[in-house]
């Protein structure tokens, strides 16, 4: 709550509008910070004529109406800056669509006598039995039904349209996994089928997953990709999701409700239901029987709407267009891969790699030693392969990203990656010097820096320092550092610094250097190799020991780590984790041992 701005005032759409913006900019989303601030003008200008506010000169609307447009105004000259500095990449930048008409409108009017008629006359004509999600024609279905197909036609005829280009791959991930194929309908509610639908509450993707959900569904989002963008892992992740839910409750709308409100807000109104001294305890509690939250209680209802319409499209009006799914051809690049440079070799226009490829959040493919898979046109594989082949691929830059600490500068950081100041600011579009403390920060490295053929051959010498100083980067522990933070920090992946560093598990200490690139292979090291054959063998055993039931190891919980660092590192993921170890939530604290059947 603001000290100056009243409760009543706090429920205005453009204060709302205004708080959705703050957070996008302490999050540095400039263009999610930009859409809520132009609508919280937009809105203030509305209720300028809204008799609510308009007909009561209340002493706090007048003071609203007189500073609200200066805080607007200021928060606007902080996001337009950075925004600019994006240049000609602003583009690549454009991830979301802002499209809350799947569930918006939620206080429509009761439905008068013929509109009651005119839905029940055509819904008593069906076969239930069509449906493979229990449906209940009641006053909240056909309500919801009345809504699409008026006033939301256009949004529900057009999302209709946007499914038939899924359906094909929705419905074959529902099949393998033996559930109801209407559930396809929940994405149109949650996203109207649109990869980069985007909501204030910071759900992305088809089916809308918000970041934690994500994460613990295999859905990995960092500054480099958000895989919820991905509609083939993302459909995966969502029916794993409702089926877990489905096996707890038993029933595929309270499964649909806890996926709108959370398994907990479920839970509890269940529990507080049970309580209640005038439930009938004999009866089964259904979906109907609860009261959720608003959103939730119009969700469901809104599903099996929509579910009906997309059963019955030409009753209700709507002409769905045939999409065809988008034909593509894998490949498998380097990391850091421009993406101008996939689109040269595809001979293709780069904006149709990055739309083939919304995971990605950068103009480059991210750090992944095995390198990344692309999504290419179809029938462009094989010319791509001989353009690739011929790539220089060493004259790529690698780039990782840095956030502005409090005193530094551009020649400070400059000189801690050992590239130029003018690089940077070309990197990131700085017209000049100036930054700010918790900016983010691209960081250009030139591929030399992590060429080891240059060193190779150098010939030896007593002053080996000098000469790993030279070549070779190092990183001293912190405390609270960990091999996933670490490997994030450069850029990396964690079987890299593991590899580099003989590091076996995760397992390090504060104060420890590691190699953060390859280190230089010396010829000295050869005769050494004979008498400390026995200890590395011993290391090569310990492992195995450790992987005596079913191929698990023990993990121990370093300060710092959480289950996302753990389970980037194992190549699992958070639910897997949660499983092995029958944990009851994702909180862990150091010290702490795991149970862990790595993947890589």
């Amino acid at each position: 709550m603001s000290d100056w701005v009243s409760p009543e005032e706090e429920l205005r759409e453009s204060w709302q509008q205004y708080q959705f913006a703050l957070q996008a900019m302490e999050d540095e989303d400039w263009l999610v910070a930009r859409h809520h601030l132009d609508l919280a003008l937009k809105k203030l200008v509305e209720e300028n004529y809204d008799p609510v506010y308009s007909i009561q000169a209340r002493p706090q609307d007048s003071l609203y109406r007189r500073d609200m447009p200066h805080k607007l105004i200021a928060a606007l000259d902080e996001v337009y800056p950075q925004i600019l500095a994006m240049g000609e990449d602003a583009s690549v930048y454009v991830r979301y669509e802002f499209d809350d008409a799947g569930l918006e409108n939620l206080d429509e009017p009761p439905l008068d006598s013929a509109e009651r008629e005119e839905i029940e006359s055509f819904l008593d004509t069906l076969n239930r039995a069509e449906f493979t999600l229990p449906i209940e024609f009641n006053e909240r279905v056909m309500q919801e039904i009345q809504y699409m197909s008026t006033r939301a036609h256009d949004f529900t005829e057009a999302s209709l349209s946007r499914k038939t280009a899924f359906e094909e791959m929705i419905y074959a991930k529902i099949d393998s996994m033996g559930m109801p194929r209407d559930l396809i309908f929940l994405s149109l509610v949650e996203s109207g089928y649109k990869i980069k639908a985007y909501s204030r509450a910071k759900a992305a993707g088809l089916w809308q997953f918000i970041p934690s959900t994500g994460k613990r569904y295999g859905l990995y989002q960092d500054f480099w990709m958000d895989m919820r963008r991905n509609p083939e892992l993302s459909t995966v992740a969502a029916m794993r999701y409702l089926k877990r839910l489905h096996d707890e409750f038993g029933d595929w709308l309270m499964a649909m409700a806890a996926y709108n409100c959370g398994e907990g807000c479920v839970r509890r109104r269940i529990r507080e239901l049970k309580e209640d001294t005038l439930w009938d305890s004999t009866k089964t509690i259904t979906y109907w029987d609860l009261n959720l939250p608003k959103e939730t209680m119009h969700y469901v209802p809104r599903i099996l709407a929509a579910m009906t319409i997309g059963h019955y499209p030409e009753h209700y009006g709507m002409d769905v267009e045939k999409r065809e799914p988008v034909a593509f051809d894998t490949v498998t690049v380097v990391e850091f891969m421009p993406l101008d440079q996939v689109a040269k070799a595809a001979g293709v226009d780069t904006k149709t790699i990055q739309e083939l490829n919304l995971e990605l959040n950068r103009w480059c493919t991210p750090p992944k030693e095995s390198g990344y898979v692309m999504r290419i046109p179809e029938g462009t594989r094989d010319s791509f392969l001989v353009a690739y082949e011929k790539m220089d691929k060493k004259s790529w830059s690698r780039w990782q990203y840095h956030k502005v600490m409090s005193g530094e500068n551009l020649g400070k950081i400059s000189r801690k990656y050992g590239v130029s100041v003018k690089d940077i600011q070309s990197a990131n579009h700085l017209k000049n010097t100036r930054i700010r403390c918790g900016q983010t920060l691209m960081i250009p490295l030139p591929s030399s820096a992590y060429n080891s053929n240059s060193s190779k051959n150098s010939t030896q010498t007593n002053s080996s320092q000098s000469s790993k100083k030279s070549s070779v980067r190092t990183y001293k522990v912190k405390s609270g550092d960990n091999l996933g933070s670490i490997a994030r920090k450069f850029g990396v992946s964690v079987s890299q610094l593991q590899k580099w560093n003989g590091v076996d598990g995760s397992a390090i200490r504060a104060g420890q250097v590691l190699y953060v690139e390859k280190p230089v292979e010396k010829p000295v090291e050869k005769p050494v190799e004979k008498p400390v054959e026995k200890p590395v063998e011993k290391a090569i055993a310990k492992p195995v020991e450790k992987k005596s039931e079913g191929n698990f190891i023990k993990h121990t919980v370093q300060s710092g780590e959480s289950l996302w660092d753990i389970s980037r590192t194992y190549g699992v993921t958070i639910e897997q984790i949660v499983e092995w170890n029958k944990k009851k939530s994702t909180k862990v604290k150091a010290g702490e041992v795991l149970r862990i059947q790595p993947n890589r």
